[in-house]
């Protein structure tokens, strides 16, 4: 495997630990830009400190803290590591509803459009068993929950949604 290839991996292990523990994008971007601008120590006892003041995200301040260790004598190869980390750690969080968008996308906007309405995207948050959908539209001006029951009963129709709890949520 390449050396960058290898980065990249460690980038997404980390995004991926970022994502499950809760650990927000905008704390990743900070913490990749104090690498950027300040020495291996001051970031060192920023994550300590965050891991002291019991910000969510603790795995990834973890294994934050075990890159640092790993790179310390390196710190643009670290810097690296946070780079994809960063690129990546929004995509890993779609990343288990995008089959499901693939499949509702279609159905939500046909449904959307036959009300009359434009449809302007759609946020999928998925749960163990259940499943919400947040519909963005505009120039809509009916009853949103007809909207939203219309949807949900075409969406159990579908087999992919068949045994899951729907909510939809028009915006």
């Amino acid at each position: 495997m390449s050396d960058e290839r290898s980065l990249k991996k460690e980038g997404e292990e980390l995004a991926k630990a970022a994502s499950e523990s809760g650990m927000g994008s905008k704390q990743l971007q900070n913490i990749f830009r104090l690498t950027k601008t300040k020495p291996m120590p001051y970031v060192e006892a920023f994550i300590q400190r965050q891991i002291g003041r019991g910000i969510r995200g603790y795995s990834a301040f973890t294994k934050i803290l075990e890159l640092l260790k790993k790179y310390e004598d390196n710190k643009a190869t670290f810097e690296r590591v946070l780079m994809y980390a960063v690129m990546l750690v929004e995509y890993i969080e779609i990343e288990p509803t995008m089959e499901l968008r693939s499949v509702a996308e279609p159905i939500v906007e046909k449904i959307v459009e036959r009300y009359g309405s434009e449809y302007e995207g759609l946020k999928i948050n998925l749960e163990e068993s259940s499943v919400e959908f947040r519909v963005k539209t505009r120039r809509f001006h009916g009853n949103p929950k007809a909207l939203a029951m219309d949807i949900e009963k075409a969406l159990k129709d579908k087999g992919e949604f068949f045994k899951k709890n729907l909510r939809v949520w028009i915006e």
